[in-house]
This record gives structure tokens, sequence and C-alpha cells, in this order.
């Protein structure tokens, strides 16, 4: 190529660039930006929302749980069955009792999941970290009362009180405290009494609270209450038997993999759940969720395309005449389509730069603009009651990103290739014929 040519193809160049700030360009740019900024700030969140959720659920739930139809007999010759394995990794191995019960304070009642822990072997850690006011103290309190019998006699008579440790939305349902006494009612038949003629009998239990915490999923908080395991056995009339026995692991994926080692030991009336098969129907849903929306938001990037190819199409009827001198000076058609696919990569990589800016500015500081949006607009766009958490989570996963980068380039670099091509293939005759 010789240098007028060179010289001629700076020139078209540089007059583009005065018609590149034009608001149609501006429009592309923007359309690209758009849609990089909200795949960044939505898979950010889609992936915050499984990293929580798996977290907060091995956290409270056992990673793997065994139980027998009619609750577990023997609980110790069991466990000692499982530690036959040696497995490594195990954190805790314990009993545990769960039941259905009716929670009542003075003010309020509620319907709780009650399970009974054993605190000398059971994993509180999330549950001690997670503490709002009191303590993880499950041990019964005892209160004293003199009462009087006749005119002179009085007789100490004590009171032993089961101990009970609520999530801090379910203390606020029953507007109670630590060291509140609240009633726990259960389901559970009575003896039969012929003068009582009800079909079904529920008995009233003291439980004084000694401890409030918060673990930032609704479901728990609202729902969950933790006593001591012979006070659940007690309440269900359970005896000396077990709902079953929760395993936890320092990796909990292992529980995947040792739920068919430890099943082979025991009979067929027992039955083992992990952590994923209790909650498989709700990742599934989530991980379909996460693919569908990428998709979804990745046409705004498509149609972000469209714009480039019309901007450039536009820019080509225009500029007809300079590809004609351009192709007449003796510029190939491989030059020619060069300058418009560098214009589309162009307008693509500063949308690109300024989606990516945005949507990482976003997607790290999702809690501070929901708090600047309710506080200003009194719009709560993230109620905790509706999507499980008190806060946004948000996690920025780096190949999201240059994935992302990645796929708008390619859309921007493609884009350029149809008003390159018809710019190429201008015939300077005809381009320059009524010139």
């Amino acid at each position: 190529m010789g240098f007028e040519t060179f010289i001629a193809m700076r020139h078209l160049t540089r007059r583009r660039k005065t018609g590149f700030i034009s608001l149609i360009s501006m429009i592309s740019v923007s359309g690209v930006a758009i849609g990089v900024m909200a795949l960044i700030v939505v898979l950010a969140v889609m992936s915050g929302f499984d990293r929580e959720l798996k977290a907060k659920i091995v956290g409270v739930q056992p990673h793997l749980r065994i139980e027998k139809v009619d609750g577990i007999e023997n609980v110790d010759r069991d466990i000692a069955m499982i530690r036959q394995h040696n497995i490594p990794g195990i954190v805790s191995l314990a009993p545990f009792v769960e039941g259905q019960a009716i929670l009542r304070s003075t003010k309020n009642a509620s319907g709780v999941l009650v399970k009974g822990i054993d605190a000398a072997s059971e994993d509180l850690s999330l549950f001690q970290k997670s503490l709002v006011s009191g303590t993880l103290n499950f041990s019964d309190s005892v209160q004293v009362e003199r009462k009087r019998f006749l005119l002179f006699f009085k007789k100490k008579i004590e009171t032993r009180q089961g101990s009970i440790i609520i999530g801090e939305n379910l203390a606020a349902s029953l507007n109670a405290q630590v060291g509140d006494v609240i009633n726990l009612i259960t389901p559970i038949p009575e003896p039969e009494n012929p003068f009582v003629p009800l079909p079904m009998h529920v008995r009233t239990w003291s439980f004084l609270v000694r401890g409030i915490y918060r673990v930032g999923m609704n479901d728990f908080d609202s729902t969950l209450a933790l006593v001591n395991i012979e006070q659940a056995q007690k309440v269900y009339q359970m005896g000396t038997k077990v709902t079953g026995i929760s395993m936890r692991f320092q990796n909990v994926d292992d529980a995947e993999k040792w739920k068919w080692v430890i099943a082979g030991d025991f009979s067929s009336q027992y039955f083992f759940r992990s952590w994923y098969d209790m909650n498989q129907n709700f990742f599934q849903a989530l991980k379909v969720e996460k693919s569908v929306m990428t998709i979804l938001l990745g046409l705004i990037i498509l149609v972000a395309a469209f714009n480039i190819i019309s901007t450039l199409t536009m820019v080509v009827m225009e500029k007809t005449k300079d590809i004609g001198i351009l192709r007449a000076l003796g510029a190939t058609r491989m030059s020619i389509r060069k300058i418009f696919v560098m214009e589309g990569f162009s307008i693509g990589s500063l949308g690109i730069m300024l989606g990516a800016v945005m949507g990482l500015l976003l997607a790290y500081n999702l809690n501070p603009v929901a708090d600047f949006l309710k506080k200003t607009t009194g719009l709560d766009v993230f109620p905790s009651d509706i999507y499980l958490f008190d806060r946004i989570p948000s996690e920025v996963h780096v190949p999201d990103v240059v994935t992302i980068v990645g796929f708008a380039l390619l859309v921007a670099i493609v884009a350029g290739f149809y008003p390159a091509h018809r710019a190429a293939n201008l015939n300077p005759v005809e381009a320059l014929r009524y010139e």
C-alpha cells in the first residue's frame, strides 16, 4: 500500500472519530455496557445465593442424617458401628430428636420445629457465632417456691424447667427475651381419660429462654427451636429412643460418598439422607434459574450487537465517497474490512470496559445501594421473608467475569463483519460516479 493510501485511511479514521461520539454510537456503547453490567451483577448474586444457602444449610442441618422407622433404640451401638469405618474428617457424630410443636408466650403463638440435641457431642459452632443474646446453656433451671398449707405449715416446692434456644425472628414474633418463660405445646396423645371427651390430648411444657440466635436465614430464624435431647425425649414420650443420628464432616461433600458406605452395615429399616438429598430440588431450581437468567441477559448483549451493526452500516452509507477514494488509491478490500471491524471492536471495547467497571462496583456494593433505596424511597428491594436471607448475597467469580467479557467482545467483533463486508465490496466507480 502506498503512502497516499495510508494517509487517506488515516483521514477516514480521523473523520470517523468525530462521529464516534454521536448519539447512535453512544446508544450502542450503552447497550453493550448495560448488558455486561447486568450479567456480572446477576451472576454474582446467583453465585452468592448458592454459596450462602449452602453455608447456612450445612451449618444448621446435619451433613448426613441416619434415621430409622419408629426411632433408633440402641443409639450407642449404631454410633459404634459407624465409628468402625474410621471415617476421616468427622467433626461430630451425635443423636438428635425432632418434632413439631407450638410455642406460646403471653403475647403470641407460633408453630416450630423442635430439635433436641446432645450439646456434648453436637457441633454448635454456627449457633455460637450467631448468638444475639444469652448463652447456649441447655441445663434445666430450678425454681423454688414456698407454699402455705393450712395455717402454719409451709412446704418448699421445686419446679424444673427446660432451657430453649430460639431464633431472632421467632423471638420477635413471640415478643420473648432471654429470661422469659414460654410454653411448648405438643400434640402427643396422653393416656385415655374417660372424663375428657376429646379425641386428642395436648400437653404444655414450660421452657426458659436461655439464648437467641440469628443465622441470617429466615426459615431457621423463624421456625427452629433447640432444646436438650433429654427434654425432647420427655416431651415426645420417646423414652430412650432418638429420631436419628447426625454426622458432620470437615468437607461437606464427603457426606454423599460415605452415605453409601455406611448404609451397607444397616438394615432396610434405616434410611440415610445427605444435606444435598434434603435440599436437592432447591439447588436444582437455583441452578436452572441461574442458567436461564444468563441466557436472557445475554440477549441484551446481542441486541447491543444489532445496534453496532446498524451504526456501522449507516457509517458505510455516509462514507461511501471516502471508501471509493481509498479503493481508487489502491486500498485492498482486506484493509477496508479491517477499518470497520476495528470500529466494531472499539465500540464494543468501550462498552465492555464501562459495563465491567459498573458491574463490579455494583456487585460489591449491592447492600449499601439497597439500603440507600430503602432509606430514600421506602422500597425494600430484598425482603428477607421472601428471599430467605437478611442481606443480599453476592460473590464475584473471576471466571464468570472473564466469560462475560470474552462473549461480549466476540459479539462486538462479529457485529462488524457485515458492515465491513459491505464496505469492502463497494465498487469505487459506482461510489464516485455522482461525486
